[in-house]
C-alpha cells in the first residue's frame, strides 16, 4: 500500500464519524505515528510503499479510530503549547480552548510586568515573583506549560487521581520542566491545606452537568475520564465554590484566580465570583462561547 492509498484509506474510512476537518487532523496523526514521518517530508514520498507493519498498525488504529476512541489515546500523544505530551485515559485530551486560557494569563502577567519571563542569572539564584497553582492539573498541561513559559515562576499542581498525577510527573520529567504535583482533594478542605499560599490560581475543573452527557460526542463520553469532565446537575458551580473557599485563605490580597468554566454557565460563574468580592471578567473563546473568567479580589475602598 502507498502512502497516498493509506491517506485515503483513512480519510475515507473517518467520514461520518468525525467532521471534514477532524478527519484530515486524524488522519495526519496516525500516519505520522505509524511512518515516523513529518508532514514535509510526506510530501516527497506519496508515491512510496509502505511497511507490511506500518500497514498492520494503521489497521489496528483505523479500527480503534472507528469505536470512537480518541487519537490521542492510541497513539499516546498530545501538543499543547508547543509542548508534546503523553497522554493516556486517566486524563483529558488538551484542548485549544484551554490554550486560550493559557495565553491570556500569560499576557496578563506580561502586561503585569512581572519578572518571570527570563531564567535565573545563575543556577543559584532561586528568586521567583510569582507563585501559581493549577487545581485539577491532570495531564499537567496547564502547569507546564506556564511554568515553561515564565521560568522564574513558581508553579504546583495538585488533582484528585494519583493515575493522572502519574501522567503530569512524566510530561514534567520528559520536558524537563520543574513543577511541584501533589495529590489532593480539592473539595476538601482539610487537604486544601497541604497546598502553598500563591498569587494566582488557575483552574479547568469538572464543569459539564450531567445530563448533557446525551449530547455529547462518544469520543468523550466513552473514553475521557468522567471525574474530569462531569458535575452534578443540581451542582454545576462546586468546584468554582470550592476556588473561593480555597482563596480566602490561600490566595494574596493582590491575587487573582482564572478558570474555564461551561458555556451556558457564564453569568452564574460570574455572579459567584462577584458576590464573593471579586471583580470579573467573562472571556469568549475562539468559538464565541462563554469559556472562561479572570476573578480580581476587589480592593477595600
Amino acid at each position: 500500500m502507498k502512502l497516498s492509498e493509506a491517506e485515503q484509506l483513512l480519510r475515507n474510512g473517518l467520514n461520518g464519524i468525525y467532521s471534514e476537518g477532524e478527519v484530515d487532523a486524524v488522519a495526519r496523526l496516525a500516519i505520522e505515528h505509524v511512518t515516523g514521518w513529518a508532514s514535509v517530508e510526506r510530501m516527497g514520498r506519496k508515491s512510496e510503499t509502505l511497511s507490511a507493519r506500518a500497514v498492520e498498525d494503521l489497521q489496528s488504529i483505523m479500527a480503534r479510530l472507528k469505536q470512537h476512541e480518541p487519537i490521542q489515546y492510541i497513539i499516546n500523544k498530545s501538543w499543547f503549547y508547543g509542548m508534546e505530551l503523553y497522554v493516556d485515559r486517566n486524563v483529558l485530551v488538551p484542548r485549544p480552548e484551554t490554550e486560550e486560557l493559557v495565553d491570556w494569563i500569560v499576557k496578563t502577567i506580561r502586561a503585569s510586568g512581572k519578572d518571570v519571563f527570563s531564567r535565573a542569572a545563575t543556577d543559584s539564584d532561586e528568586t521567583t515573583t510569582l507563585k501559581i497553582l493549577d487545581v485539577g492539573t491532570g495531564s499537567g498541561c496547564i502547569a507546564l506549560a506556564l511554568k515553561k513559559t515564565m521560568p522564574r515562576a513558581e508553579v504546583w499542581g495538585c488533582d484528585i487521581s494519583d493515575e493522572a498525577l502519574n501522567v503530569a510527573r512524566r510530561n514534567g520529567s520528559a520536558l524537563d520542566i520543574r513543577v511541584d504535583f501533589q495529590a489532593v482533594n480539592f473539595l476538601d478542605e482539610g487537604q486544601q491545606k497541604q497546598l502553598p499560599t500563591v498569587d494566582l490560581i488557575v483552574s479547568n475543573p469538572p464543569y459539564v452537568p450531567q445530563r448533557d452527557k446525551a449530547t455529547m460526542d462518544p469520543n468523550v463520553v466513552n473514553y475521557e475520564p468522567h471525574s474530569a469532565l462531569f458535575v452534578p446537575d443540581e451542582d454545576a458551580l462546586k468546584f468554582y465554590r470550592a476556588l473561593i473557599r480555597f482563596s480566602s485563605h490561600r490566595l494574596y490580597p493582590a491575587g487573582s484566580i482564572f478558570a474555564e468554566i461551561h458555556e451556558s454557565l457564564g453569568f452564574k460563574v460570574v455572579n459567584l465570583f462577584g458576590e464573593a468580592g471579586f471583580e470579573v471578567e467573562l472571556r469568549k473563546d475562539m468559538q464565541g462561547k462563554d469559556r472562561m473568567v479572570h476573578a480580581v479580589r476587589k480592593k477595600p475602598s
